[in-house]
């Protein structure tokens, strides 16, 4: 392992280098990271483990020679990094760990660490010995300030957001006031996940931070807490911000589709409005976004297709309406769900639903009333996934009182094990069930004609063979984000043998 060199470095040409690390998918997250910190002066890489083995969505053991890792060890080397960075929703977790156990055994530096399963989760990531420091909350100013502060041999154990090991001590330092104004970050770093192929036609953008929302499963209910008294939760960039990325990327990038991942995209009405009139002018591609049922009617659905809006994503989760209501506090009925599916169908918007099985305290005849009203609501999609209890969530909370999660379940959810589309954590008597509807759902949805086969293998439980069915079936039940997920794994592990081969993908500069 190589030394480093600690002293203060303020009068060098380059600043400090912060090498990223990210796993299976583009992260938003990380890019607004990387392009801060260069905005600021310092330098920003990332290493990028295309995932496919485990991208959380599917395990297929064989492709764990593709990930080829040795090779993003030696980009590491060529940056030659001061800190090294890693964001961590929960179920990356384990990658990480065994990422971080190569990369510290190669380089002298701290580690930091942030995203969602750290801000969950504070005082259980800090004992990792593999991380000296992490980031609660928004990481941009924090991050940038740590690195000025670790440049000029400053104080580090004093940066608000960060929490640091020194001396045998944890210096934890309160969050700062949240970013209300979004229009003053730099746009997210795109072109270095596109040299490892995340991406080709199908350009990733969100537009707000926070959601008005409040259902118990969801990370925003801790988000929310951590967040009072900081300011407005809910922000939103302005339409002219969000018009001025996606014309600017666009003229770089070849794109042929636009996708907003803003928890509710629909949320404002007004800006919305105001977003419309923009895009139809200034770039009117087919784009896809996030709407929950009670915000969707019908003169906000004609306005979205009229600039070309192809697909809604819409969460259905449970159809049992007590458990909607009670337990995921989703007060909606039957009827409105049903309505919102019917305004985008009409509006010849593809609708996809979300539905999830194996909640805390959940019979199988709510799992099957979920299964019927997602069939009433004719979808062009269905997803399925099983529960996942998100720690310091409120339905996380309420699997520890209610005896679902007991110590080693806690314990294996903390660690980041299992996930939302593998298997139940749970100590739940249906768990088998929950995951059958879910694998075999989506086909469910788009194969009438084979319902009642389908519904007498999810009655046999048969977990293995509804994954093997699933498998075979996202290109027909998902035609457009299933194909396109399949050309993404194939465009990432084409570019990781390469990167093994010495020549990094040729992908033109991104804009400044």
């Amino acid at each position: 392992m190589r030394e480093r060199d600690d002293s203060p470095r303020a009068g060098r040409e380059q600043r400090m280098k912060a090498l990223f690390y990210y796993r299976g998918i583009e992260s938003l997250g990380v890019g607004s990271l990387m392009s801060y910190l260069r905005s600021r002066g310092h330098q920003a890489e990332l290493i990028f483990d295309p995932g496919l083995d485990d991208n959380l969505f599917i395990r297929i053991k064989p492709l764990e020679r593709f990930n080829r890792f040795e090779s993003l060890v030696e980009r590491a080397r060529e940056f030659d990094p001061d800190v090294i960075a890693v964001s961590i929703p929960t179920n990356l977790y384990p990658f990480v760990n065994r990422t971080l156990s190569r990369l510290k055994r190669e380089f002298a530096v701290p580690v930091i660490a942030g995203g969602p399963h750290v801000s969950a989760l504070p005082e259980y990531v800090m004992q990792n010995e593999l991380i000296d420091m992490i980031c609660l909350g928004e990481g941009e100013e924090a991050f940038a300030e740590l690195l000025d502060r670790m440049e000029n041999g400053g104080d580090i154990t004093t940066v608000r957001n960060i929490w640091v090991k020194k001396g045998g001590e944890i210096f934890r330092n309160e969050t700062r006031p949240l970013i209300q104004d979004l229009d003053a970050l730099p746009f997210p770093e795109k072109q270095v996940f596109r040299e490892y192929g995340c991406f080709q036609d199908n350009y990733e953008i969100v537009t707000g931070r926070g959601c008005p929302f409040r259902c118990t499963f969801c990370n925003i209910h801790y988000q929310r807490k951590m967040a009072e008294g900081k300011g407005r939760f809910v922000r939103r960039r302005s339409v002219r911000n969000v018009l001025c990325e996606l014309t600017e990327r666009l003229r770089l990038y070849d794109m042929k589709y636009v996708s907003f991942h803003d928890d509710t995209f629909t949320a404002d009405r007004q800006w919305v409005e105001e977003f419309c009139e923009g895009y139809r002018r200034e770039v009117n591609l087919p784009f896809y976004c996030f709407a929950y049922p009670t915000t969707v009617d019908e003169p906000l659905m004609r306005q979205l297709k009229s600039v070309n809006c192809m697909q809604i994503f819409m969460g259905l989760d449970s159809g049992d309406p007590r458990m909607r209501t009670e337990l995921l506090k989703r007060p909606m009925t039957d009827e409105r769900i049903l309505s919102s599916a019917r305004i985008v169908k009409d509006a010849g918007v593809n609708l996809q639903v979300s539905t999830i099985f194996g909640f805390p305290g959940e019979e199988p005849e709510s799992m099957w009333k979920t299964l019927d009203l997602a069939e009433k609501a004719g979808a062009d999609l269905v997803s399925g996934y099983i529960f996942y209890p998100f720690p310091s969530t409120e339905l996380y909370e309420h699997c520890i009182d209610t005896g679902y999660l007991t110590a080693g379940e806690v314990e294996r959810v903390w660690r980041g094990e299992a996930g939302y589309h593998h298997d139940s954590v749970l100590r739940h008597p249906y768990k088998k069930l929950a995951v059958t509807i879910s694998k075999l759902i989506p086909l469910y949805n788009k194969a009438p004609l084979l319902r009642p086969l389908l519904r007498r293998l999810m009655q046999k439980q048969n977990e293995k063979l509804a994954s093997f069915v699933y498998l075979l079936s996202i290109p027909f039940a998902f035609p457009f984000l299933g194909l396109e997920g399949i050309k993404t794994t194939i465009r990432m592990a084409v570019h990781a043998y390469r990167m093994s081969k010495g020549r990094r993908g040729q992908s033109p500069a991104p804009a400044r």
